[in-house]
This record gives C-alpha cells, sequence and structure tokens, in this order.
C-alpha cells in the first residue's frame, strides 16, 4: 500500500512542481558542494603523493633460512653492480613487526630501470617479497584566504534557505494536485501519518540523490588530482582518500538530512484546509 502511494505521488508531479524541486535540488548540490570545499581547501600544508612518482628504493625481504654466508655473499656481488647505487642490510622487524629475517633495500642507479631490478629481485630464491618504495612528491598548498572562507559562509547559508523556499513551493505544487487523493485517503480511514511519511520519503529520496551525485563528482576528482597534483594543489584534500572518505559520509548525511527537512515542510501544508475531507 504505501509503494502504491508513493507511486501515485510520483505521478502527481507536474511541470511547475517538477521546476522547483529541480531548482532545489540544484540549490541543495551547491550547498553540498560548498561543504566539500572545506574539507578540500588546503591551510597552507604541505601535500604529499607518490602517484605517478619514480622508483625511490626496492626492499628486497629475504627469507629467515637464508644462511648469513649467503647473504653477506648476495651483499658483496651485488654491492659490485652498475645498476645499483647504494646497498644496506636491515632487519625486517625495523619496517614490519611480525616479519622475520633481514632485507636488503637497494637504491637504483636509474630509476627508469627500477622495475627491471625488482623483476629481476623476485626471481632470485631465498628472496621472500619485494616493495618497490615510489618517491614522495610534496606539495606546498597554498593558504586560503578569509575572503575565501566568508563567501563559502555565505553561499552556504544563501543555497540552503533557497534550497528549502523551492522544496517548500514544489511541495505545495504536488500537494495541490494531489488534494484529491489525499480527501479520499482521510474519508477512507488512511492514517495522516502515512500520508507525512510518504512526503518525507520524498524529500529524503531528492536530498540522498543530491548527495549521491556529488559524491561521485568528488571520487572522479580525486581520481583526476592523484594525476595532476600541482594543478589541483590550492585543493590538498583532494590528494587524501580518508578525508574524501570523510567529506562523502558528511555530504550524504547532510543531504538525507536537509531532504528529510524539505519534506516536512511540505508535510506541515497538510493542515491547510484544502485537505480537509469534508471541505
Amino acid at each position: 500500500m504505501p509503494m502504491f502511494l508513493f507511486r501515485e505521488l510520483l505521478g502527481s508531479i507536474r511541470a511547475k512542481s517538477a521546476t522547483f524541486f529541480l531548482f532545489g535540488g540544484l540549490l541543495l548540490f551547491l550547498f553540498l558542494a560548498s561543504i566539500a570545499c572545506f574539507f578540500m581547501i588546503s591551510p597552507g600544508s604541505v601535500a604529499r603523493s607518490t602517484e605517478g612518482q619514480p622508483i625511490e628504493e626496492i626492499r628486497v625481504f629475504l627469507s629467515p633460512r637464508l644462511s648469513s654466508a649467503t647473504i653477506d655473499q648476495w651483499f658483496l656481488d651485488w654491492r659490485e653492480r652498475d645498476d645499483i647505487a647504494a646497498l644496506r642490510f636491515q632487519f625486517a622487524q625495523e619496517f614490519d613487526d611480525s616479519a622475520s629475517g633481514g632485507l636488503f633495500v637497494v637504491t637504483p642507479t636509474d630509476p627508469e630501470m627500477a622495475a627491471s631490478l625488482a623483476s629481476e629481485f623476485r626471481g632470485v630464491d631465498g628472496v621472500i617479497d619485494v616493495v618497490e618504495i615510489p618517491r614522495e612528491l610534496a606539495i606546498k598548498t597554498p593558504s586560503v584566504s578569509l575572503i575565501v572562507r566568508i563567501t563559502l559562509l555565505i553561499i552556504l547559508v544563501s543555497t540552503v534557505s533557497a534550497s528549502l523556499f523551492c522544496f517548500r513551493r514544489g511541495f505545495h505544487e504536488l500537494l495541490s494536485s494531489f488534494s484529491g487523493e489525499i480527501r479520499m485517503l482521510r474519508l477512507s480511514g488512511i492514517a495522516e501519518r502515512v500520508v507525512i511519511l510518504l512526503v518525507v520519503a520524498l524529500g529524503v529520496l531528492m536530498g540522498l540523490l543530491a548527495g549521491l551525485l556529488l559524491v561521485a563528482g568528488l571520487y572522479l576528482f580525486h581520481r583526476l588530482a592523484l594525476s595532476h597534483v600541482v594543478a589541483f594543489s590550492l585543493f590538498g584534500g583532494l590528494l587524501n582518500g580518508l578525508r574524501i572518505l570523510s567529506a562523502g559520509m558528511t555530504i550524504l548525511a547532510l543531504g538525507t538530512l536537509l531532504g528529510g527537512l524539505s519534506g516536512l515542510l511540505g508535510a506541515s501544508l497538510l493542515h491547510g484546509r484544502d485537505f480537509d475531507p469534508l471541505p
């Protein structure tokens, strides 16, 4: 029954109500995008990325069953190689508490030959793992001025207010075209909370849709920023996967909350005389 009524409510959307809902959704999207900007902009910090950077060192993890003589011989042989600029031996526990044995930290002479050098090490009997460590690229992100932050706050307040206004007008148009069905539902004894839940559910659906669209956009910009670090230096948060996750969860929560709030504003219109079962 509720799903049937929800489909009927959606079917009552006309051009005028759809226009208000569209503008309300766009304004809600802009509000959520402004929230995302606070997560993405960097207050004059250093952003680091390893995406697409050359290999700086190769860690060759050795089997604990290797004898000291074998390890010493490998060290002497590899140290003389022309494609190895530096070589040092360390205990594996320095990098992984659960590891055993030792490892060689190899610095290749030419980063372009690092991949073939790592592949060669993987084929050596007694090597249990080979890890390639790319060079870190540090990007100094410029600070964002106070004027920009104040502008974002103004956009936040104006967009959320305008969005709720448009949603309320949209619900007014929608419920006006659905008023006959609402009166029939009340005459048939359907609880008023059922109709209220339908209206709120529609608001939540629109808010969630706006949030999902923005989260998808954030993920695409995150992938783009990883390959163009310098171009996105002002938005250093786009390089941080954890910050993207936090922003996405916040955006979805706020989108759902504001969508539900707009639905409640629309449901408040049901107390008007136009919806009385016996006008």
